[in-house]
């Protein structure tokens, strides 16, 4: 069975001593029953804070498969300053189920255990597996020691639960799946049960990552399941998520658009492309695992923490000035613009989009708060506009509308296009929603600029708190 390789092959580039990334192969995790179980691992040159963990959990159906399959992309992870252990583990069908979820647990305790050793943050390890790897790295995200697999190997004072997941096509509910889609037998060589025994719908009832999803505590996860998988279809993917969301956790399901199993092209190019999945995997490590490069701020004003993607967006585009605090954790949305859900973030002024599937910089959008508060409250168009016909002024023939003046400046200075959008009203006088004042103000497609000529420059031009007005309309109860 081909599997998706999210990097170039492993034989590409020396993987010994890489620049700053130093590798060790066949490291062992763990002896059971006097068979040592090995791992390779990628260390990232040494810093002063432990490094994130990323563990990868191979596929193959539980029979076949080698922790080789990581190929460069344990390199590429391990330059990014994260320590990536590439696991093997028992295979069937000389080992039966759980010796595979066992081993996986194994090792996750061995890294614990071996935090000062290899200079790694036991408090921040996420599980990534494909296919089979797929639904052993969902357990580690989703199990703990009640669920009884915590009953092989060493290091048992530790835990064997990650802090997040990627999973790559995996089966979820294995009843629904049946193993022997896989190939024939392989329900057998690996649980041990074929479909008609007594004990069978039991077994795989345990064995199912659903079985456990919606329990407290969630962990965040990215799930990525080509529409086309004629293997697993995608209706596992889906039950994962939808228990997921419904009990609460972080969760992110992407459609390959004409993705087989693997991701295989089937019927034209796969949609995101495999450079852009791999983004949306980086940034989803960044975001759940705070590396360095994504540093998290909790903002005692609100009690609200913001990091990854949307730390990095606010820092580098105007922070405080231009978004205020945030108002809301992370929370799933589905949005009013296209239908889809995101995980989004309220602030008093925008609220941000995480669109993993995008290329940097891109990857954060605002929310189209100002088109949509536009139309809500103007649909006839808004009364009294007067277009700015200052020297310099620019008209935008896309919505006929002009921007001249300070609101010019503004609009140039603090993203433009890429963040305001389009100005899709002339200026005009509004009552503040806020303080019942009156301010000229112009609409745009993310935002709405309010002109407060008692302020001292720089703070002349503010925007509107579109985000403290949405959320107040859209999550009255106060959401998390």
């Amino acid at each position: 069975m081909l599997l998706f390789s999210l990097a170039r092959p492993a034989t590409a580039a020396p993987l010994l001593q890489a620049d700053s990334v130093t590798a060790q192969r066949n490291v062992t995790y763990c002896t059971v029953g006097g068979e040592a179980l090995k791992l390779d691992l990628f260390l990232p040159a040494p810093g002063s804070r432990p490094a994130p963990v990323v563990v990868y959990v191979h596929g193959g159906s539980w029979v076949g498969g080698d922790k080789f399959e990581v190929g460069l992309a344990g390199d590429e992870l391990a330059r990014k300053g994260y320590v990536v252990a590439s696991i093997n583990y028992r295979l069937g069908p000389k080992y039966k189920w759980p010796a595979q979820i066992q081993d996986a647990k194994c090792a996750v305790r061995y890294l614990r255990a071996s935090a000062k050793q290899y200079n790694l943050d036991p408090n921040r390890i996420a599980a990534w597996g494909s296919s089979a790897g797929g639904h052993l790295a969902a357990l580690l995200g989703l199990t703990d020691a009640s669920a009884g697999f915590d009953n092989s190997g060493q290091y048992l004072d530790q835990s064997s639960r990650v802090q997040a997941v990627v999973d790559m096509f995996g089966p979820t509910d294995l009843n629904a799946f049946d193993p022997d889609k896989f190939s024939k037998g392989v329900g057998q060589a690996v649980f041990g049960v074929t479909r008609d025994q007594p004990e069978a719908r039991e077994l795989l009832r345990r064995a199912s990552p659903v079985t456990y999803a919606g329990s407290s505590p969630n962990v965040p996860f990215l799930i990525l399941h080509g529409d086309k998988d004629s293997l697993v279809s995608l209706s596992q993917s889906q039950a994962l998520y939808d228990r997921l969301i419904a009990g609460g956790a972080q969760a992110e399901l992407v459609v390959v658009k004409n993705g087989e199993h693997g991701f295989r092209p089937t019927g034209g190019p796969i949609d995101p492309t495999t450079g852009q999945i791999r983004t949306m995997i980086d940034s989803f490590f960044d975001r759940t695992l705070s590396n360095a490069s994504a540093a998290a701020q909790t903002f005692p004003q609100t009690g609200k923490t913001v990091q990854g993607e949307f730390m990095r967006y606010w820092s580098s585009n105007g922070g405080l000035a231009q978004f205020g605090y945030p108002i809301s954790t992370e929370m799933q949305e589905v949005s009013d613009t296209d239908g889809k859900t995101y995980t989004v973030q309220y602030f008093e002024r925008a609220v941000f989009e995480l669109h993993p599937e995008n290329r940097a910089p891109y990857e954060v959008l605002l929310t189209l708060l100002g088109s949509m508060q536009y139309v809500k409250k103007y649909p006839g168009g808004a009364p009294g506009q007067v277009p700015n016909a200052a020297p310099g002024s620019m008209l935008f023939a896309e919505t006929g509308k002009r921007l001249g003046g300070m609101f010019l400046q503004y609009w140039k200075a603090n993203g433009g296009l890429a963040r305001q959008g389009f100005p899709i009203s002339d200026e005009f006088k509004e009552v503040s929603p806020v303080d019942g004042k009156t301010y000229t103000v112009q609409y745009f497609e993310r935002s709405v600029f309010e002109w407060h000529p008692e302020n001292k420059p720089p703070y002349q031009v503010l925007l509107s708190p579109l985000g403290t007005l949405r959320y107040n309309a859209s999550h009255r109860t106060g959401q998390p």
